[in-house]
């Protein structure tokens, strides 16, 4: 299986075609709007990280003091771990790998979490937005699609208790198998309010929207 490298200023972040869920693309426009919204944090959680292509991108652009990851897909976290290897930036990154935020510890605390999670909530719909044969392209559904939103129920619910107390969570979703409204609730339920909504301006056309996220 052949490495690609995404070089963002010092750091070069190791990915596969098999890693890659588009983040290289997306990430470009993300950093900026961190630097916009804000500015440096201290401590950074990408969560559905794969590769880390937001989070070493922020560290790289000195956005955040210190990021940690929290991936499921092994051959994902490989990636991460040869990227911390070998960037200068060792003592400042932490790798979980879980499949939900019950793999961090307990103790941490975060002044900002991003990430770019699944879009769709089933593999039917994300099949047809995207134009893909579902037995053709098992794998890639299964990095697009969190069933019937569970993994953002559950990332809401404990999100809450790792959140520092003016923290912020910047998700990047997509109008083609979301819109706020179907978060609205379960953000509530997990006692955080959403601060506000905006669309991508560089990738309006393809739907990207962010969500923000914060403590009542």
């Amino acid at each position: 299986m052949i490495d690609y490298i995404w070089r963002v200023n010092d750091l070069d972040v190791y990915y596969t075609n098999e890693t890659n869920g588009g983040g290289d693309y997306f990430a470009i426009e993300y950093i900026d709007v961190v630097r916009e919204w804000y500015g440096t944090v201290d401590h950074t959680l990408e969560w559905c990280s794969g590769p880390g292509f937001i989070g070493y991108g922020m560290l790289a652009s000195s956005l955040c003091n210190n990021i940690s990851f929290v991936e499921m897909h092994n051959p994902a976290v490989l990636m991460l771990e040869r990227t911390k290897q070998y960037s200068k930036y060792v003592d400042n990154i932490n790798i979980y790998e879980g499949n939900t935020l019950e793999c961090v510890p307990n103790n941490q605390q975060f002044n900002l979490v991003v990430g770019n999670p699944p879009h769709w909530k089933d593999v039917e719909s994300a099949a047809s937005s995207l134009g893909l044969d579902i037995m053709h392209h098992a794998h890639i559904l299964e990095i697009l699609v969190d069933d019937n939103w569970n993994a953002h129920r559950d990332f809401f619910k404990r999100i809450k208790l790792l959140l520092s107390n003016n923290g912020s969570v910047l998700l990047q979703e997509n109008y083609a198998g979301s819109s706020p409204e179907d978060f609205r609730q379960m953000v509530d339920d997990a006692g955080l309010k959403i601060n506000f909504t905006a669309d991508s301006r560089m990738y309006a056309d393809k739907g990207i929207y962010y969500i923000s996220v914060g403590h009542k």
